[in-house]
């Protein structure tokens, strides 16, 4: 008879739990949040980095072209230098997502006790699980170089991107759908800037799609303007993946910050 009383603790209440326990953690939470700009501040600027790296070593490569990014990290050392920089990158991001899910499943936790939560509860645990393998397609880019892993780095870029879109997306249909359980506007939720990233993401991923697909039809005379083009889309894509993050940031420390300063109260 014993066994047949355990009964299932509801997610609110294990949470609940969690924070009797351990009251440090949200300090320790808080503090990581600064990943998440970090993949802005990190990635960024080095991409750009391994393209003036390249410049400088094989200037031949820009004469009537313009190298992709993973053209510019397939030769030593602009390669070497990409390469640890991106996983620094991939382990930023995998923190941020994972951060992300935590509050999200702290933000279903404080909804009104009935309210259906089952799809968003899907939306966020895709949006984070996606979000992770975006990380780990981008270190999978930046080990296997076109020169030496040319298939694998193919496929990697290919999985950064579409999982990359696919993560913005569960995670903006995420925080609409709460906004709609909830019955209010929440505020600081960064909704309008993640928005906004979102959109230009979107555009441009179709655009440097289109760009992929017709760029070898150009004529001799407009093929190295058609590459112009098409380079700069793709690093424009890229700069908007590595800052949506920096749109949650800001929310999701204030998260953090609040729990952390109940604790010291407690």
């Amino acid at each position: 008879m014993a066994r047949h009383q355990k009964q299932h603790v509801p997610e609110a209440d294990m949470m609940k739990t969690l924070d009797s326990r351990q009251p440090a953690l949200f300090n320790l939470l808080e503090r990581l949040s600064w990943c998440l700009p970090l993949v802005f501040l990190i990635g960024a600027p080095s991409v750009l980095i391994t393209r003036l790296i390249f410049l400088h070593y094989y200037p031949g490569y820009f004469v009537n072209d313009s190298p992709t990014i993973s053209e510019t990290a397939s030769h030593p050392p602009a390669y070497h230098f990409f390469e640890w920089t991106m996983a620094l990158v991939t382990v930023c991001i995998i923190i941020s997502w994972s951060l992300n899910m935590l509050r999200n499943r702290r933000r279903l936790s404080e909804i009104a006790s009935g309210a259906p939560v089952l799809g968003p509860a899907i939306l966020h645990t895709m949006a984070g699980l996606t979000g992770i393998s975006a990380g780990l397609f981008l270190l999978l880019i930046a080990v296997f170089n076109l020169h030496d892993g040319h298939d694998v780095h193919m496929f990697g870029s290919w999985g950064f991107y579409i999982t990359q879109a696919t993560s913005i997306t569960f995670d903006i249909l995420f925080v609409l759908w709460v906004r709609r359980l909830a019955g209010i506007s929440e505020e600081g939720d960064g909704l309008a800037g993640r928005l906004a990233v979102a959109a230009a993401a979107f555009i441009g991923s179709w655009f440097f799609l289109y760009m992929y697909e017709t760029k070898g039809g150009a004529s001799p005379e407009h093929r190295y303007a058609v590459q112009l083009v098409y380079v700069g889309a793709e690093y424009t894509l890229a700069m908007l993946f590595f800052f949506y993050p920096v749109m949650v940031h800001g929310e999701l420390r204030r998260h953090f910050r609040e729990f952390a300063a109940a604790d010291r109260r407690g």
